[in-house]
């Protein structure tokens, strides 16, 4: 059980998955049909990741040779029609060796999931959430605030709430800490964008569940809750979200593999 415990804190998998509402293009059908397409999450996001040179198709040493952020294991997504929230795309993904020590690839994923989704229809996005591993990851205090000047480029009347909670195993140790990742999140922001502590999340309506990862998730239970202030709401904005709150984590002295939601408030 002990060895069992300590590779699930060793996991590499990277899972994120975005949420919201999906109108397909009117013509989406007619130029499947036309050039015999079948296309999914999975097709979509392989050719997308290929194309910005993040993954590929590639496996084992061809793959590290290749320097890719990820390498692929599954990806999906629900595209019903009916108006309501769905987990319209995710990914998952296992970060190979040479990246411990390096930036999660949090932007690059959403990024790959985002331009699929615009590939099939008109998205509303709602929600992000996000299983990251923090073994061995790389403190990247430098890289936000560069990440805090680009959205400091908005429009200031511009005004987006949104909701954050971080989950993770007994074993973590982040019972009764959220002052300090609360100060931690605030530091790596810039003043970019406000943060408090919440007691509970309240209605999590920018989510649909189950989240894809609840087998890697299994054992894991929301301990952290934050309320946040941003200027803008965008698939970019939910990954830096993550990505502060996943860095402020690593810094606490957190190793385990985490679960983070960010969604419209």
């Amino acid at each position: 059980m002990r060895d069992a415990g300590r590779g699930a804190a060793n996991d590499p998998t990277l899972i994120v998955g975005l949420h919201g509402t999906l109108v397909r293009h009117p013509w989406f059908e007619r130029a499947s049909a036309a050039y015999d397409l079948d296309e999914d999450v999975f097709s979509l996001a392989t050719k997308r990741a290929t194309a910005y040179g993040f993954s590929s198709t590639l496996l084992g040493r061809a793959a590290a040779a290749n320097a890719e952020l990820w390498e692929h294991n599954d990806a999906g997504g629900d595209w019903t029609q009916d108006g309501r929230v769905r987990e319209l795309a995710w990914l998952q993904a296992r970060l190979p060796g040479r990246a411990r020590g390096r930036r999660l690839p949090l932007l690059p994923v959403v990024t790959v999931l985002a331009d699929a989704l615009r590939r099939v229809g008109a998205v509303r996005l709602t929600g992000l959430h996000a299983l990251v591993p923090l073994h061995g990851t790389a403190d990247v205090r430098a890289e936000l605030a560069t990440v805090a000047d680009w959205f400091a480029l908005a429009d200031p009347d511009g005004a987006a709430r949104l909701a954050v909670t971080v989950s993770a195993r007994p074993s973590a140790g982040l019972c009764g800490r959220a002052d300090e990742v609360c100060e931690g999140a605030r530091a790596r922001v810039y003043e970019r964008m406000n943060i408090e502590t919440a007691d509970a999340p309240g209605t999590e309506t920018g989510l649909a569940r189950p989240l894809a990862g609840e087998v890697q998730a299994e054992g894991m239970r929301q301990e952290l809750a934050f309320r946040c202030g941003a200027h803008e709401w965008s698939p970019d904005a939910a990954a830096w979200t993550a990505e502060v709150f996943a860095d402020a984590l690593r810094d606490a002295g957190t190793a385990e593999p985490v679960l983070i939601t960010v969604s419209v408030a």
